[in-house]
């Protein structure tokens, strides 16, 4: 049910300024700068996102839903999400998943989310014809990307605060059949829900500093290394098992 938030999730804010056309690359860079000065100023801080799917022709009526806590400091970044947390810090990425009791190890990961310039430069590349619009309104701007015919997605819409430069929304308007098997599409001789054209929203909320200190990123809250290659969990998660999925460690 949740297959397309998930693979929303797992691309969130990949978009190239190398790509676009329509207002000035620098504008929209910009755009995004403010965002990334944002995130990478704010010490110690921590919001709530909600990610939910609606049918193009059912704006309103919202399933699919998915809500999840962020904490951010420096390079560190926690997310927790739908029983699963994920987390990076100095020495470790990590996801511990809680229902199948498995603890994932690998080498740090930067956070996409501390700097969306980084993945907008180098992410989607490949595509070329992207359109591109700002926008300013009561305090809101608006980043518009519409893409070029035969993509998943039609449009992303980013908006920020402008006084904050946090986000308060992004949208991706897509083609939901590109991202479904046939019999979950409404009249494909299936009890399907979804429309071949839908909306994925995601709403930032409840932004706070100060509410969280560096112990919430120690990995031994989770684990202890052993030796190389050696670990063992936490008296917490004493019945998890954990898979390194990188040598390094």
């Amino acid at each position: 049910m949740k297959k397309i938030i998930l693979l929303v999730l797992a691309g969130c804010l990949l978009v190239s300024v190398q790509a676009i056309a329509g207002d000035s690359t620098l504008v929209v860079k910009q755009f995004m700068q403010q965002v990334q000065q944002a995130y990478k100023s704010a010490s110690y801080l921590s919001f709530h996102v909600v990610y939910r799917y609606a049918n193009k022709d059912n704006p309103g009526q919202y399933f699919d839903t998915m809500s999840g806590e962020v904490a951010l400091h420096k390079n560190h970044m926690r997310f927790v999400i739908e029983g699963t947390e994920m987390l990076t810090n100095d020495t470790y990425s990590m996801q511990v998943n809680n229902e199948d009791k498995l603890i994932y190890l690998s080498t740090p990961q930067p956070s996409q989310m501390a700097d969306p310039v980084a993945v907008l430069d180098s992410a989607l590349a490949q595509f070329e014809g992207i359109r591109t619009r700002v926008t300013n309104n009561k305090g809101m701007a608006t980043l518009t990307l519409s893409f070029p015919p035969g993509q998943t997605y039609k449009n992303i819409i980013m908006v920020i605060d402008e006084k904050t430069g946090f986000f308060k929304k992004v949208v991706y308007e897509m083609y939901t059949s590109e991202l479904v098997e046939k019999d979950q599409l409404i009249g494909e001789g299936g009890n399907g829900l979804y429309q071949n054209e839908g909306n994925v929203e995601i709403l930032f909320s409840d932004y706070a500093q100060g509410q969280f200190t560096d112990e919430l990123f120690d990995e031994k809250r989770f684990f202890n290394r052993l030796a190389k290659g050696k670990y063992e969990p936490s008296e917490k998660y004493k019945d998890y098992q954990i898979f390194l999925a990188s040598p390094k460690l």
